[in-house]
């Protein structure tokens, strides 16, 4: 009888006709030719469990996109954003998807786990069940503690939240709107108030100042979220948040400023809609078989993320809605400009405009990798909302957007990046070897620049953290000198343990500008941020660490130099700071540029005024 056991901790002594596996939940490594490819099929179930989840009948034949709606617009697409990316049930999936997968591989007659935890042993011993496999283990679901209960009084505490944001809203005043003296139309930009830094914005960047100069239009920011990046965001500011009253000396209009008592009422009676919605789905039987994925059931450990996806992301939803209606009927701009309108704050002001008949206009901001899920509509999903028009880098954007996100091709309208354009203009103002000097670099010796988030933001991306320790050794193995940029969403601090005692690699303010440090660097190590890209505007080799991430097109088109997951970055360190790989890879820069960004030719800025220019024709005319 072939036995598999999971089990955490070391490998126990061989035992015949026994195999032990490692688990590592939905990463544990899977035994198969090809494991890359495994685990893009694995994250394509998750995303057709999400997608299929809303279409799945539930009360009188109707699925959960048809039940809930505001103004037109069905919740359901806020909804699955939160379904997939704040809760555990893609999770689940995955985790399912892994244990048929061991299942497959090694033929079991019976299945036993070792230590796991009680949720991961309980979704093994359903995909047993669902094979008519032996399990022997826990089958017992873990205890959600009150989980659900305290959803709910969150869910209050937003009500009450938003209350009290309404009385600041009075007391602060009427809301700015734009000056009318010199006949100019308003262009509303979309910001986010974490991505601003010496009266400039992250993304829109010279956008913002170019627009400033037209003739007959005018930019107005309105900006959402806190000024401090959530993970960098303790008690203290949080306090400071609400004890000062939003009087707009920022270089934009948080758009708090737009919470009036017709937005507190309106998003008063959604909620009491959507809870009412709770109390029934909860209940249905239709509603907790839907969540389930080839045999195994998982609604027992997925019924408060339920509960947060109703009584928390909707009426949030709801809210971000009518916050944007109220902002567009204040400035009644000619057109709105944004970036993350994928997001569930861009979905929010993309149907707040089309009900408005303000046309909107998308800048792409990141590389838009396959899974991206925000991003990926499926026949029948026109009705998400969406841009009048999406200003893209280039082919490879497009391609993207009309294959996997059923984006119109003649919505999709190629700008290049105005960031690159900027990149090339001020390296054209930068001195070398004095930022080298400034960053302690002695003449000969080789800097590395690392640009990547510490920790991912979510399952489907990657992160340094996992393999920094390895890269600071390979960095002393090499010789070089090394400066690490924090991410501006993250918290400096995360990096210090692995610094602790060494020299070579040396922790940079999380303000100082990451083209300064591209260009003294001889070479960019990250693992999935923009930072790369900008790297390669700018000529520099590229190292991708942790792989496979969403940067394996860079490595797989010759353009980065890739480490897998656990192996030693210092060869690829090696190679990157040699001649004849430094011109390889250049010469296959210039092909990928051509179709990632239009080949970086400094036009971008212009392409986007122009497009924004003839938007704003359609805005002036409604």
């Amino acid at each position: 009888m072939k036995r598999l056991v999971l089990g955490v901790g070391a490998a126990p002594p061989p035992a015949p006709d026994t195999a032990w596996v490692r688990w590592e939940g939905e990463d544990t490594a899977l035994p198969v030719p090809d494991e890359d490819a495994a685990r893009g099929e694995i994250d394509e179930a998750a995303i057709a469990w999400t997608k299929g989840w809303g279409r799945r009948p539930l009360v009188d034949g109707r699925c959960f996109r048809d039940l809930l709606e505001w103004d037109g617009v069905s919740l359901w697409w806020f909804a699955e954003l939160y379904l997939h990316h704040g809760t555990s049930c893609p999770r689940w999936v995955r985790m399912v998807e892994v244990a048929h997968r061991l299942l497959d591989a090694h033929a079991p007659d019976e299945v036993e786990t070792v230590g796991l935890p009680a949720a991961d042993a309980l979704l093994v011993g359903r995909v047993c069940t669902a094979r008519a496999v032996l399990f022997l283990g826990p089958q017992r679901a873990p205890s959600r503690g009150g989980a659900v209960a305290r959803v709910r009084l969150r869910a209050r505490w937003n009500g009450v939240k938003l209350a009290l944001g309404a009385v600041k809203a009075v007391l602060a005043g009427r809301p700015p709107r734009p000056r009318a003296d010199d006949g100019r139309g308003p262009v509303l930009f979309l910001s986010h108030a974490a991505f601003w830094k010496d009266e400039r914005e992250h993304y829109f960047d010279a956008l913002i100042p170019a627009l400033a100069g037209e003739a007959d239009l005018r930019p107005f920011v309105v900006a959402v979220g806190p000024e401090a990046a959530h993970r960098r965001r303790g008690a203290g500011e949080r306090l400071r948040e609400w004890a000062r009253l939003p009087w707009g000396r920022a270089p934009y209009v948080p758009v708090s400023r737009y919470t009036s008592g017709r937005v507190l009422a309106r998003t008063r009676a959604a909620t009491r809609r959507v809870r009412q919605a709770w109390r029934t789905l909860r209940r249905l039987p239709a509603a907790q078989a839907a969540f389930s994925h080839r045999g195994a059931a998982f609604f027992d450990l997925a019924e408060a993320d339920l509960a947060a996806t109703l009584l928390l992301q909707l009426p949030w939803a709801v809210r971000s809605y009518e916050e944007m209606a109220q902002a567009l009927a204040v400035v009644r701009p000619r057109a709105l400009v944004l970036y993350a309108e994928s997001s569930g704050w861009g979905r929010a002001a993309l149907a707040a405009a089309r009900a408005a008949s303000v046309p909107s206009i998308a800048l792409q901001h990141g590389i838009l990798y396959p899974t991206y899920f925000s991003y990926r509509h499926e026949p029948g999903e026109e009705a998400c909302p969406r841009p009048t028009v999406t200003a893209v880098f280039g082919e490879a954007a497009r391609r993207f957007l009309v294959e996997k996100g059923g984006y119109a091709p003649e919505s999709l309208v190629l700008t290049g990046s105005p960031r690159f354009d900027d990149l090339l203009r001020r390296a054209r103002e930068r001195d070398r070897g004095t930022l080298r000097g400034r960053l302690g670099v002695r003449d000969g010796e080789a800097l590395v620049a690392v640009a990547s988030r510490y920790r991912p933001i979510r399952r489907t991306h990657r992160a340094v953290g996992a393999v920094f320790a390895d890269l600071v050794r390979a960095v002393e193995a090499v010789g070089a000198q090394a400066r690490v940029k924090p991410h501006p969403a993250e918290p400096p601090e995360a990096y210090a343990a692995d610094l602790r005692g060494q020299e070579r690699v040396r922790l940079l303010e999380p303000g100082l500008d990451l083209l300064d440090l591209l260009h003294a660097a001889d070479v960019l190590v990250t693992v999935e941020s923009l930072s790369a890209v900008e790297a390669l505007v700018l000529g520099r080799p590229v190292v991708v660490l942790n792989m496979p991430s969403n940067l394996r097109d860079l490595v797989e088109a010759g353009v980065a130099l890739g480490v897998p997951a656990g192996d030693d970055p210092a060869a690829a360190l090696r190679a990157a700071l040699e001649p004849a790989t430094r011109e390889a890879l250049a010469a296959a820069r210039a092909r990928y540029l051509s179709d990632f960004a239009l080949g970086v030719d400094g036009q971008a800025t212009a392409r986007i005024l122009g497009l924004i220019r003839r938007t704003a024709v359609i805005g002036s005319n409604r």
